[in-house]
């Protein structure tokens, strides 16, 4: 039996096609893990044997927070709370976990807050002048003062086991950024947050 030509360059087509939408994950994927590499993240735990890639997770009750909790960012930064939360059930949704209500393997947090830091340089002037005969030196010492402020985010993500008890803890710290856009600084959060879950389970 033959087949046409026409059903076979379809067929052929739809191969090419898949393939093709193959590699765009897969470039897809190498790009985000490269994006995330790139941001240092230090990481604390305990026991090691308590780290696994558990299957139901919930928020940190407040009552069991501590301070700065993630309550207390809830009421002075919304939209950040907001951006963080859909970036960690992003995240666990991608490693196939779920946010359930009653009775989760372990219980998830997070704390975000900002530092100042000023940096006072001297400003001084030297000098050369031609005098006659004579070479003249002279210099002019700190009559004033610049003074830059660097602002960074400490962005950090905990783990609990079943009970309540801090496991792991995976944080990073960044220069605060400034977007243009809600999608923009979504995508951002989106960026942190994956580089900090990556680290766990410590490998």
């Amino acid at each position: 039996m033959n087949i046409p030509s026409y059903l076979l360059a379809f067929k052929h087509l739809k191969l090419t096609h898949l393939k093709l939408k193959q590699l765009i994950f897969i470039a897809v994927s190498v790009t985000l893990l490269s994006a995330c590499s790139s941001i240092p993240v230090t990481q604390d735990y305990s026991n090691r044997s308590a780290l696994v890639n558990h299957q139901t997770y919930q928020w940190l009750p407040s009552s069991m927070q501590t301070s700065p909790s993630a309550q207390q960012l809830k009421s002075s930064q919304p939209f950040i709370t907001q951006r963080i939360e859909k970036a960690i059930m992003n995240n666990l949704h991608q490693r196939g976990a779920l946010m359930v209500r009653e009775a989760p393997q372990a219980y998830v947090s997070y704390h975000y807050s900002v530092s100042e830091t000023q940096v006072v340089t001297p400003n001084t002037t030297i000098g050369f002048g031609w005098h006659s005969r004579n070479i003249g030196f002279g210099s002019r010492f700190p009559m004033d003062y610049d003074t830059e402020t660097y602002r960074d985010a400490k962005w950090a993500i905990d783990i609990y086991d079943a009970n309540g008890k801090l496991i792991w803890r995976g944080e990073t710290t960044r220069p605060v950024e400034s977007f243009s856009t809600p999608q923009e600084s979504e995508a951002y959060t989106q960026k942190v947050v994956d580089a900090i879950m990556q680290q766990y389970p410590p490998k």
